[in-house]
């Protein structure tokens, strides 16, 4: 299935009784909402939910609250004033009744029978040695106005090459779909459809750019047949509240992404943009459909991507906007949903999710609809291509008139019924902020381009993967000296540290060493904390939290020298000792320094010993951070470069942040970043 392969589901399983669709649907909090007030979301004397307490009379942040959760500790200082709001009361219901805009794409659906998709009548005679069938296959979502203009056209009876030509259509997963085509495998779909619908052209340019042998060369790409933007959704009363809270009705992407953030120790940002930011630091928590299995979740990734491209640091902030996405990966856009009436801890969630998502959730009538959010900077379009995958030129001729059908007044009617804007972007009529979305269309940004998709995807994949750290902070005494007022080297690569910590999840791996000169006998290094998962239990605490301790309690040795071949010899080969195939193998060292232990290896020895010591097929990367002018770049890379690691130096605080995030993305990345 597609990634949000909502219409079988959203369908009412019963018809809706005569004269019941103009209930109207009211968007929670809108000025325009009438009934009793009380508690949010309760029923209001046209049906629909009145608005919540706290709204633009009220103001403030008081009433900022989630429903249910009164047997819940407090959350974070943001969250402490807020008033505990009751569980709101289902909203009615009466056989099957669906709101008055939404009735149309019940009755499509319906017509259309969920089943296989084969037009016959008694009468028809476009058969056997007489026709030309070509087999379309479709995203699940958009499959009802695919099948009822197929009917269409097969009533036409359209003659190509001297036969009566018919369409079949099929619904297929558009992930199986362009694993096929791209030569990677099969996956679901074994047979290569002539006609191919999926719900976003990355899904055939992530073939296109696979470069295997075996992927489908003869792609004929005819154009969109629906468009859907991707946008970010919360419940109504959470973005009304934002709106009394002062956040603009289109926030950016950097804001919103932000105030997602998982990282529990990160800075909460500085500057006059982070002060003027009305949307608090980690409020929602996001979730975002699979990257490898969805277009949302790959269209996701593109749009970050696209919006960090003209950053310095772009590349070092990807990686941590992915290890935020990999977080909230949702096994489904359903599931996105649900979890707006659950409990999730301190944070409210949010999803990343297609705007038709938010119009076939908000068609099931839940207790408090779902409002889309469309960031100021703009957004990506799942487009819905048509494209003839087959070389045959009669199959061609009769894809392209299939197309002139999918693209005409009546498919047009029959898309935007279902909640999805017609290409040129025109919204169902159902669309308005009483239904928590948006009549005017969202700017569009540039897709990207095959190459692109490979690329950012192969980043996902490798910076998807869990990763094995062994972290050294030199404690030399030179590492006491300040960096910036008030602030030494020492303080700012251990909050840079506790900082990346929080990026990793539990099932990454880590461990900690410190390094100077004689810190055990004569042994230049100790370990601190040994290298396992995070959230594995050490006594009474997880190694997260030992190691955010250790990082606490770290403190510079006095006229201690900076041991540091011997050092990164021994890391490597515990590292190497203890490599484990299912992670990616790191050792991070942070200096400010060169070597000046005399009795220990020299940089000729050390060279030579990871070289004879690397083993390609357990490899083990360096990186060498290094902060101030102390540090002597050119021999720290010529050791990094021999594990295809790097070394990095920085000035400032600022700096070391960014690098280490870079140093994470290439782990991850390698040489494809």
């Amino acid at each position: 299935m597609s990634g949000y392969d909502d219409v079988p589901e959203w369908a009412p399983r019963t018809p809706p009784e005569s004269g019941e669709f103009g209930i109207p649907y009211t968007f929670p909090g809108d000025p325009g909402a009438t009934g009793a007030t009380g508690a949010p979301g309760a029923p209001g004397a046209d049906g629909g939910p009145s608005a919540p307490p706290g709204g633009a009379a009220d103001g403030g942040f008081d009433y900022f609250a989630k429903p249910d959760r009164s047997s819940r500790p407090p959350g974070p200082a943001h969250a402490a004033a807020k008033r505990t709001r009751k569980r709101p009361r289902p909203s009615k219901r009466t056989g099957g009744i669906m709101l008055g805009p939404l009735a149309g794409a019940v009755v499509l659906v319906m017509l259309t029978g969920f089943a296989a998709y084969a037009f016959t009548s008694a009468a028809d005679t476009c058969s056997g040695d007489d026709a030309l069938t070509i087999d379309v296959a479709t995203s699940p979502e958009i499959s009802p106005a695919v099948v009822r203009a197929a009917k269409r056209f097969n009533d036409a009876r359209n003659e190509v090459a001297g036969m009566c030509a018919r369409a079949s259509v099929r619904s297929a997963d558009p992930a199986a779909v362009a694993t096929l085509l791209s030569g990677k495998g099969v996956s679901g779909v074994t047979e290569q459809p002539d006609v191919w619908i999926p719900d976003s052209s990355l899904w055939s340019k992530l073939a296109e750019g696979s470069g295997r042998a075996g992927a489908t060369a003869a792609v004929t790409e005819l154009g969109g047949m629906a468009s859907t933007p991707i946008v970010l959704a919360m419940p109504g009363s959470l973005a009304t509240q934002l709106r009394n809270l002062g956040a603009p009705a289109q926030p950016s992407w950097k804001d919103l992404i932000t105030a997602a953030g998982t990282a529990e120790n990160a800075e909460r940002g500085s500057g006059p943009a982070a002060e003027k930011s009305p949307i608090p630091s980690r409020l929602f928590r996001l979730q975002v459909p699979d990257p490898g299995k969805t277009a949302t979740g790959m269209g996701t990734l593109m749009l970050a991507n696209a919006l960090l491209s003209d950053d310095p640091q772009g590349q070092a902030m990807f990686a941590g906007a992915v290890r935020t996405f990999r977080e909230g990966v949702a096994a489904s856009v359903t599931a996105q949903f649900a979890a707006f009436g659950e409990g999730t801890g301190d944070r409210y969630p949010i999803a990343l999710t297609p705007e038709q998502a938010v119009f076939a959730h908000n068609a099931k009538r839940p207790t408090e609809i779902a409002a889309a959010v469309y960031p100021a900077e703009g957004t990506l379009y799942l487009d819905h291509p048509v494209s003839v995958l087959s070389g045959d030129a009669a199959k061609l001729s009769a894809g392209r008139l299939l197309f002139k059908e999918l693209t005409s007044d009546a498919t047009g009617e029959d898309v935007r019924r279902l909640g999805f804007r017609t290409p040129d972007g025109t919204a169902p009529a159902a669309f308005s902020e009483r239904t928590g979305l948006s009549e005017a269309a969202p700017k569009g940004l540039t897709p990207p381009s095959a190459a692109e998709v490979e690329q950012i995807m192969q980043q996902w994949a490798k910076l998807s993967l869990s990763l094995r750290m062994l972290s050294i902070i030199d404690i030399s005494g030179s590492m006491s000296e300040k960096i910036a007022p008030g602030l030494t080297r020492l303080q700012a690569t251990i909050r840079t540290a506790q900082n990346g910590l929080s990026l990793l999840p539990d099932d990454s791996e880590a461990g900690e060493w410190v390094f100077s000169t004689h810190l055990k006998g004569e042994q230049d290094w100790r370990e601190v904390v040994s290298v396992g998962p995070l959230g594995e239990r050490l006594g009474s605490v997880t190694r997260r939290q030992a190691l955010l301790s250790t990082f606490t309690r770290t403190t510079v040795k006095k006229n201690g020298d900076t041991g540091l071949y011997e050092t990164v010899i021994a890391a490597f080969d515990d590292m190497k000792r203890t490599y484990k195939a299912e992670y990616i193998n790191s050792v991070v060292l942070w200096t400010d320094g060169k070597n000046d232990d005399e009795d220990g290896p020299s940089l000729a020895e050390t060279l030579k010993h990871i070289r004879d010591a690397s083993d390609p097929q357990r490899p083990i990367l360096i990186y060498m951070l290094g902060l101030g002018d102390g540090v002597d770049v050119g021999e720290l890379r010529q050791i990094a470069k021999l594990t295809n690691g790097d070394a990095l130096v920085a000035q400032t605080p600022g700096q070391i942040q960014s690098l280490f995030l870079k140093s994470l993305s290439d782990q991850a990345c390698g040489s494809n970043c």
